[in-house]
């Protein structure tokens, strides 16, 4: 599937869902600063709860590590927005902000990691991780859990590329060496994990 046709997916796969009474971005952060209950709630009143789309990309990099507080509601609710990210549907807006320095502390946001933590606690004794790793994209769809199998299977190709463009050729890389890359191989996993969990 080409990037067009990924972002389309994931548009219309996530297009009504809304937060409800799931965990939000600024809650979420509130949760990994360990504040109060109640000063979680205050901040849950900036959350954006009905469009997905509305939410500010400088947010999404000012609390990426809300990523791992989210509950399930708040997981299925932020995917799409950090897919399209993750894609450069962005670019120019990120560009401008690191022009004005808004971003430049922040960590960039990677839900290709949590996409992939599962497996980690595929043959883990932890079973409170493992627990909370299904938990959160437990409410997923199989148009929804789609878009991440296609996400990742992209990020494979744009590995592949990389392995094959004329600068590695330049290099004298071979492009079959991608199969043993670390990272390319990770993502085979996780592209296995989610087909044969959610039996796609």
């Amino acid at each position: 599937m080409n990037k067009e046709k990924l972002i389309n997916k994931i548009n219309q796969a996530f297009k009504s869902v809304q937060l409800e009474e799931g965990i939000g971005l600024w809650e979420a952060q509130g949760h990994d600063d360990r504040l109060t209950a109640k000063e979680c709630r205050e901040l849950r009143k900036k959350d954006e709860k009905e469009d997905w789309s509305k939410i500010q990309i400088i947010d999404l990099y000012k609390y990426s590590s809300s990523l791992s507080f989210f509950d399930a509601k708040g997981m299925r609710f932020h995917t799409p927005m950090f897919l399209l990210l993750a894609l450069n549907v962005f670019e120019l807006e990120e560009k401008e902000l690191n022009k004005k320095g808004s971003i430049q502390s922040c960590l960039e946001p990677d839900i290709e990691f949590h996409l992939l933590s599962g497996l980690a606690y595929l043959k883990s004794d932890n079973e409170i991780m493992k627990n909370y790793s299904e938990e959160q994209f437990s409410l997923f769809t199989a148009p929804q859990i789609e878009c991440i199998v296609e996400f990742l299977k992209y990020r494979m190709k744009e590995m592949e590329e990389h392995y094959s463009n004329k600068y590695a050729k330049e290099l004298g890389t071979n492009p079959d060496a991608v199969i043993y890359d670390k990272d390319y191989i990770q993502l085979k996993h996780g592209v296995d994990y989610w087909t044969k969990k959610y039996k796609l």
